[in-house]
């Protein structure tokens, strides 16, 4: 019987160290730039997860439209108010209640900006397999990874949802582009300066302004899990006493009146705010966005997180925390975040004056 024991607690050694080291492959395979734009994503999500517990009071929650739109920073040094923009590109509705499920485990923010733009996606817009991974691949290892792993909303086969689980699966054949980077990064830090915000120092000017909100009699609906799925987020945020406000931060190719309008009307029954600044006069349109008016620049996000800065004001009573040495960490980052942005700024300014 003892010998039994034992070979037991051997086969279990072996096989924890085994799993241990697919899993460790698997993140020195995984890429650090499966699109363009995906280091940044990497600091948004990881970065999070290195937080110290319990230090946000507002959290942005959504796709890349809010990620480029909103810098927590600019918040907490006008107004020493602590924020984290978890977004990511594309994210649906069904990803953002797992995102939030996730966030309640180490943070509890008194108020949620929800990202509506995906929300009217149809049926043939549902996420490409690389942009599933970028949720997927950089949230850490947890029973709610798996429950979204094997939700069966994200239209993935079985083989799909185990190489979630164990990268290597995916990534194996991509050994030959190993660098030095790839094989320190299980060391790396990803602690985001910016707080999950990703900065745009490109001006891409939208030449038709206002004209995507003009009525045109368009036909807008949520799909079914779509709704099912907002519906589950917005009843977690409510379980957990966190105020919600859909925040509609333009977009001329997803945005349009009618989307508005039915967002308007669906906030209003389920009892959620809805800040909509695709009817403000916030924006110069011809240096505020970085790709023709799909994604804010830091011009345009200043002046975005300038307006739900004043409503937070308005509407809330944060202490201002940058003068206590709880926080000393952010005003370190702050520092570091600013020579970023005055980097950018003069980048910016540049390209506006040659125009």
């Amino acid at each position: 019987m003892k010998k039994v024991i034992i070979n037991i607690v051997k086969f279990t050694i072996f096989v924890s160290i085994f799993v241990i080291l697919i899993i460790a492959l698997g993140n020195i395979l995984m890429p650090t730039g499966w699109k363009s734009n995906y280091q940044g994503q990497i600091f948004t999500t990881r970065g999070f997860y290195e937080m110290p517990d319990n230090q946000i009071d507002v959290l942005f929650l959504g796709s890349s439209t809010i990620q480029k739109g909103i810098s927590p920073m600019e918040l907490y040094n006008n107004k020493g108010i602590t924020s984290y923009n978890y977004a990511v590109s594309s994210a649906r509705s069904y990803m953002m209640y797992y995102f939030m499920i996730d966030i309640l485990k180490t943070q509890k923010p008194k108020v949620v900006f929800i990202d509506p733009i995906t929300l009217f996606y149809s049926e043939s817009e549902r996420e490409s397999e690389p942009e599933q991974r970028k949720s997927f691949d950089n949230m850490p290892f947890s029973k709610n990874k798996v429950n979204m792993i094997f939700d069966n909303v994200f239209n993935t086969t079985f083989e799909e949802k185990i190489s979630y689980i164990f990268p290597l699966l995916r990534y194996h054949s991509r050994w030959k582009e190993l660098t030095i980077q790839d094989l320190t990064k299980l060391n790396n830090s990803y602690h985001s300066i910016t707080k999950g915000y990703l900065m745009s120092s490109k001006i891409k000017p939208c030449n038709d302004g206002k004209s995507y909100m003009i009525p045109n009699n368009r036909n807008v609906n949520m799909t079914n899990y779509t709704k099912k799925y907002i519906i589950k987020l917005l009843k977690l945020c409510k379980d957990n006493n966190i105020d919600v406000v859909f925040l509609g931060i333009p977009d001329v190719r997803a945005w349009n009146y009618e989307s508005s309008v039915f967002l308007d009307e669906f906030a209003k029954q389920n009892e959620v705010r809805f800040l909509d600044l695709n009817h403000y006069e916030l924006y110069d349109w011809s240096t505020d966005f970085d790709d023709g008016g799909y994604h804010m620049n830091l011009f345009g996000a200043i002046k975005t997180t300038k307006y739900v800065e004043d409503y937070i004001v308005k509407n809330y009573n944060f202490f201002d925390k940058r003068n206590d040495m709880k926080y000393k960490s952010w005003n370190n980052d702050f520092d570091k975040y600013l020579l970023e942005k005055n980097k950018s700024i003069n980048i910016l300014n540049k390209a506006k004056h040659k125009k």
